[in-house]
C-alpha cells in the first residue's frame, strides 16, 4: 500500500475518532445529568443546580475529545508532532507577539470606523474587569483550536494532498465546526438514554439565519486560510496562535466597548453585520477587508523572515 493511501486512511481514522467522541458523549451524558441533578438536589454539588441537559452533553463532548485524543494518535500512528510537520521554533516569542499585533490592529481600525459611522455605539459605563475573562478565553481557545485544526487536521491533510488543497479542506472544516452547537432543551423535558443522540441532528439548529450564516462562514473560511498559511509556512503553531488569540481578544473587546445597533441589519449588508458565533465572528465586506489586510501583513512578515533566514544560510 502506497504512502498516499496510508495518509488518507489516517484522515478516515481521524473522522472515526470524531464519531467515537460523539458516541461516547451520547452514552455518558444522560447518566451524568441524572447523577449531577441528584447531587445538586441533595445539596452535595449545588454549583450544578439547574444545569440543563445540553450543558452536560457539551461538557461530555469536550471531556471525551480530550480522553480519546491520545488513543486516536496511537491508532493513527502519530508519536511526535514532527510527523504532522510541526518543528521547534526558535523565534516563537516573536511569532506569537507579531501574530497578536497583526490581528488586533486592523480590528481596532475597523472598530473606529464602525463607531464613527454609527454602526456601533459606545457603551457607558464599561466594565473593564471583563477584559480578564476575555483574555483568558482568547488564550485557552486559541491554544486548543490551533493544536487541533492547524496541528492535527491541517497536518494530516498536508500528508494526504497538495498544500492548497489541504489549506482549503482544513479551513472549510474549521468554519463548519464553529456552527455546530448543542441545542437547548425545553425546561421540563424528560432526559432519557436517547437524549444525547437527539442532540446530533439538532447540531446546526442554533446557526444564524441566512445571509448572516453565509457571511459568517466566509469570514471563518478566510481566517482559517490565514491561520493555515501561517502554520504551514512557519512549520509551527505560534504565529497562528498569536493571530487567533488576537482576533478573539479584539472582537470580544469590541463587543465589550460598544454595541451593534443599526436601524436595519439588511440595510447595512453586505458591508457590515452583527457578530455571530458567540460574538466572535464579524460579518460583511468590511470585516473581510480587515482579514485580507491581516493576511497581507502576515505574508509580508513571512517573506521578511524567510529572506533573513536565507541570508543567514
Amino acid at each position: 500500500m502506497n504512502s498516499n493511501s496510508n495518509h488518507f486512511q489516517n484522515l478516515l481514522r481521524l473522522f472515526c475518532y470524531v464519531g467515537a467522541v460523539l458516541l461516547t458523549a451520547c452514552i455518558v451524558s444522560p447518566p451524568l445529568y441524572w447523577v449531577g441533578t441528584w447531587l445538586s438536589e441533595s445539596g452535595v454539588l449545588t454549583m450544578v443546580k439547574g444545569f440543563p441537559f445540553h450543558r452536560y452533553f457539551s461538557r461530555s463532548v469536550q471531556v471525551s475529545a480530550l480522553i480519546l485524543l491520545w488513543p486516536a494518535f496511537r491508532w493513527i500512528g502519530i508519536r511526535h508532532l514532527r510527523e504532522l510537520g510541526i518543528v521547534p521554533n526558535e523565534r516563537w516569542r516573536g511569532d506569537l507577539l507579531a501574530g497578536f499585533v497583526l490581528a488586533v490592529l486592523p480590528v481596532v481600525l475597523m472598530g473606529v470606523i464602525y463607531v464613527r459611522q454609527g454602526v456601533w455605539s459606545l457603551r457607558d459605563p464599561v466594565d473593564f474587569a471583563r477584559f480578564i475573562p476575555i483574555s483568558a478565553s482568547a488564550v485557552v481557545v486559541s491554544l486548543l483550536e490551533e493544536f487541533f485544526f492547524r496541528g492535527v487536521i491541517l497536518g494530516l491533510c498536508l500528508m494526504a494532498m497538495s498544500r492548497w488543497s489541504a489549506l482549503v479542506v482544513s479551513a472549510v472544516i474549521f468554519s463548519v465546526v464553529h456552527f455546530v452547537k448543542t441545542s437547548k432543551s425545553v425546561s421540563g423535558d424528560p432526559v432519557t438514554w436517547s437524549s444525547g443522540f437527539e442532540q446530533i441532528p439538532l447540531a446546526f439548529s442554533s446557526a444564524p439565519p441566512w445571509p448572516l450564516l453565509g457571511w459568517g462562514f466566509l469570514s471563518l473560511l478566510v481566517a482559517g486560510l490565514i491561520l493555515g498559511v501561517a502554520a504551514a509556512r512557519t512549520r509551527s503553531l505560534f504565529l497562528s496562535i498569536g493571530l487567533h488569540s488576537g482576533w478573539i481578544f479584539a472582537q470580544k473587546g469590541l463587543e465589550l466597548l460598544a454595541t451593534f445597533k443599526p436601524k436595519s441589519v439588511e440595510a447595512l449588508l453586505p458591508w457590515a453585520g452583527p457578530n455571530v458565533v458567540s460574538g466572535a465572528v464579524p460579518t460583511g465586506l468590511v470585516p473581510l477587508g480587515v482579514l485580507l489586510i491581516t493576511w497581507a501583513l502576515v505574508l509580508s512578515r513571512l517573506r521578511h523572515v524567510e529572506k533573513k533566514d536565507h541570508r543567514r544560510v
